[in-house]
């Protein structure tokens, strides 16, 4: 009798230990978290023996929201593409050869595309006979093809405007009314020198329409006609010496 007694007792027990065992295998073990000194790192310990991984971030400083963050991180790529933002001051060496003095500043204002101011202007005679007397605008935007701009190929998109005061051999032709006023399309490719020198070739294409009088190419010489013209050709031209900031 006893002995069956300690038989029951025995077999109770393991099957107590047996239903721990099972209910300890099933139930899964959280992983330990243990934290640095350092608040930006975290080691994590996996059971399953393998190395623990530590993961690196950036805390937020106290009060302050993700988007608030991540805010503050484009204002600063916003800065940095800033500083790298393509500026260049230019001289058409064609128009100085002939005595057209011109200044030209070009910026950017996209990844891809430039704004280019240029101003040209002569105020004096080349001879007796010969002189081209003007004031001159032709604004104009660039699309660059390559992954920089300020280097290589590009496509450009430019209007004019120009008063006009020129003696040509027998005449002289003079704006009259309102200036010469165009637009036009035009290719070029910027080379560049060295850091900050660079020469620039570009040439365009468009519409001219100019209203002027013709007059005898005497002082006080008479008026012979008045003509207004729609000119479909070359509106632009260039050889440019470039220093870029």
């Amino acid at each position: 009798m006893r002995h069956s007694k300690f038989n029951m007792r025995t077999m109770c027990l393991l099957a107590a230990l047996s239903g721990m065992a099972v209910l300890s295998a099933q139930t899964p073990v959280k992983p330990r978290v243990q934290t640095s000194a350092a608040p930006e790192e975290t080691a994590v310990y996996k059971p399953d023996g393998k190395k623990p991984v530590t993961v690196i971030g950036v805390p937020a400083k106290k009060g302050e929201s993700k988007k608030e963050v991540s805010g503050k991180a484009g204002v600063r790529k916003a800065a940095a593409l800033d500083g790298k933002r393509y500026l260049a001051l230019k001289t058409n060496v064609l128009y100085d050869a002939c005595a057209l003095l011109n200044l030209a500043v070009e910026m950017q204002v996209h990844k891809k595309i430039t704004v280019e101011l240029p101003l040209t202007c002569s105020l004096w005679d080349l001879g007796s006979e010969h002189g081209v007397r003007t004031v001159a605008l032709q604004p104009e935007a660039r699309w660059w093809m390559g992954n920089e701009a300020g280097r290589g190929h590009f496509v450009g998109l430019h209007a004019h405007v120009a008063w006009f005061n020129v003696k040509w051999n027998n005449n002289r032709y003079q704006d009259v009314d309102r200036p010469l006023l165009g637009a036009g399309l035009s290719y070029g490719y910027k080379l560049p020198l060295s850091e900050h020198w660079g020469a620039e070739f570009t040439l365009g294409l468009g519409y001219a329409n100019m209203k002027y009088n013709t007059y005898y190419n005497i002082d006080n010489g008479a008026l012979l006609d008045t003509r207004v013209r729609h000119y479909w050709g070359v509106t632009r031209v260039g050889a440019s010496l470039v220093y870029r900031f």
